[in-house]
């Protein structure tokens, strides 16, 4: 288990600069042959990615690790632009975020033009999932044991920033999963509220997009577009 675990994190401190067999050998100080099984149930499992033609490894998609270490980078190249046109198009900051464990990571913003801006995190700054909208288009994508565990987990971080109660987020869950994106309103500030529509990779929930704004007849009438928008181009 060590030696396996030890080659994966290998891998992925390597980023993305293929590695060979006779490297994972050398470095673990093991027989090429205890080298090639261990990363063949590596590449079987999906957390390894074998290149047939040059013979080395790069960490695979369904790497847990790997979505947290690279996802950054995924989703403000993929949908970085995209996020740039919401916040000129509807005037409301926009922001990118990508789960990590039982945390959200804020991995871009972009401002709008509308002269009030929310946003709930600044750039490279963490929250707990269950604060507020940006997490949960995350949060409210996940099975019902996933999400009881990590509420449980994140209850004392919460309990300090929420001025809303479990009861009540779990209401917001629900709405969510019926909209199809996730919604809350008043979570972190009175009055204010916002949209997160799930990202994906390869199938997998990745991040979320989301929009903040505040509670008021500019906001209703331009939210079925926005929503609408992000649907149309996210998917």
């Amino acid at each position: 288990m060590y030696r396996t675990l030890n080659i994966l994190k290998m891998i992925i401190q390597r980023g993305e600069s293929p590695t060979t067999l006779k490297e994972v050998s050398e470095a673990m100080e093991i027989t090429t042959s205890t080298a090639h099984r261990l990363l063949s149930v590596l590449t079987d499992c999906g957390f390894l990615s074998f290149d047939q033609k040059h013979k080395t490894y790069i960490i695979g998609s369904d790497s847990v690790i790997y979505s947290g270490l690279s996802m950054e980078h995924y989703v403000r190249t993929s949908f970085g632009a995209l996020a740039g046109n919401v916040a000129r198009l509807f005037g409301y900051t926009t922001s990118l975020f990508i789960r990590d464990g039982d945390d959200c990571k804020c991995v871009g913003i972009f401002q709008g033009t509308n002269v009030i801006q929310l946003a709930a995190c600044r750039p490279g700054e963490r929250a707990p999932l269950g604060f507020g909208s940006p997490s949960m288009g995350m949060l409210a994508f996940l099975d019902d044991e996933k999400i009881t565990a990590i509420l449980d987990r994140n209850k004392e971080r919460l309990r300090d920033v929420l001025l809303v109660d479990r009861e009540t987020l779990m209401e917001y869950v629900a709405l969510s999963r019926k909209l199809g994106y996730g919604y809350a309103e008043s979570f972190l500030v009175q009055g204010g509220l916002g949209v997160s529509y799930p990202l994906k990779f390869e199938g997998k929930l990745v991040g979320a997009m989301a929009v903040d704004a505040l509670v008021g007849r500019e906001w209703e009438s331009k939210r079925e577009e926005l929503v609408g928008y992000l649907k149309q181009n996210i998917g």
